[in-house]
């Protein structure tokens, strides 16, 4: 037998108490109590006395059990989203693509003098970056301006984010070195390795900037009470 609205807030409540950090968290504990409330009242005026019955039965070191199976059921359900929408847009043309143009720009440099214009083609794409970043990444970034509520599967995904910056900066700091003319030992060999893999950078950051603002969505659709209106 389902429970009422407000039978339902009630519970929501005992486990806001009890979770005191991610929302998504608390409503999984609260769905948690509420099936098993559910599963056992017979009539509407025995829930006081289940709701009370359960609050005994879940004690602390069980409800913390329960919070941690709920940690790395979210954990690896956006895991696993994050990877099948990475598949999902990282197609075989693209990939093929993606080494035809490694396998130019080897052959260039093997053959023609690109180092000349290397410098500004990485710039052109540092530049390409940000202003992509810019106009899509400005849904996920209203996304987290409108956050009311810690949500766990959000912090994992910004986790993520950061790390996926990483070549990002990477290539400023070779777009610095051209600038300046670095001219150390290894920075020629970094330089090329840098060029030759750069097709492939351009394609991982492409689809994680769209998975990203995907999955950002997806969250918002799931948790639309943990965002302003």
């Amino acid at each position: 037998m389902e429970i009422r609205q407000e039978q339902y807030q009630q519970v929501n409540e005992y486990c806001r108490k009890e979770v005191k950090q991610f929302y998504d968290i608390e409503l999984e504990l609260t769905d948690h109590m509420v099936n098993y409330i559910e599963d056992r009242i017979k009539e509407p005026n025995e829930f006081s006395s289940l709701f009370n019955e359960i609050k005994k039965e879940f004690n602390p070191i069980l409800i913390q059990k329960i919070i941690k199976e709920k940690t790395n059921s979210i954990e690896n359900n956006i895991k696993n989203q994050l990877k099948t929408a990475l598949l999902e847009y990282i197609s075989l043309p693209k990939i093929a693509l993606t080494f035809l143009l490694v396998a130019a720009v080897i052959w260039l440099d093997q053959n023609r003098s690109i180092e000349k214009i290397a410098g500004s083609f990485i710039h052109l794409i540092n530049l390409l970056n940000i202003t992509y970043s810019f106009g899509k990444g400005k849904l996920a970034t209203d996304n987290i301006r409108d956050k009311r509520k810690k949500l766990l599967s959000m912090h994992i995904i910004r986790t993520y984010h950061i790390l996926m910056i990483i070549p990002s900066v990477f290539y400023l700091t070779i777009s610095l070195g051209v600038i300046f003319e670095i001219t150390t030992n290894y920075y020629p060999f970094i330089y090329k390795i840098a060029l030759y893999i750069l097709p492939i950078v351009i394609l991982l950051n492409l689809a994680w900037q769209q998975v990203y603002i995907k999955t950002q969505l997806k969250i918002r659709q799931q948790y639309p009470n943990a965002f302003a209106n």
